[in-house]
């Protein structure tokens, strides 16, 4: 049960970075910030460093898996 959380939760970050990504990319080619904040929006460079906290977490959880076995 817990190996099955585990495996769900790693996919679900790396599927979060993945959109991060797409929009901090979009977000830096268009050199505006998305309105998704109350004031300013969201800067590319926020987006870009959310998935790479990401993606930091799930090769972490990942190679936890592999030392577990």
């Amino acid at each position: 049960m817990s190996d099955k959380f585990v495996n769900i939760a790693l996919d679900l970050f790396i599927i979060i970075a993945v959109i991060s990504l797409i929009l901090g990319i979009i977000s830096r080619i268009l050199v505006c910030p998305f309105p998704f904040g109350r004031i300013h929006g969201i800067e590319a460079q926020a987006y870009l460093q959310f998935a790479q906290t990401c993606l930091l977490f799930a090769i972490a959880g990942g190679i936890r898996q592999l030392l577990k076995k």
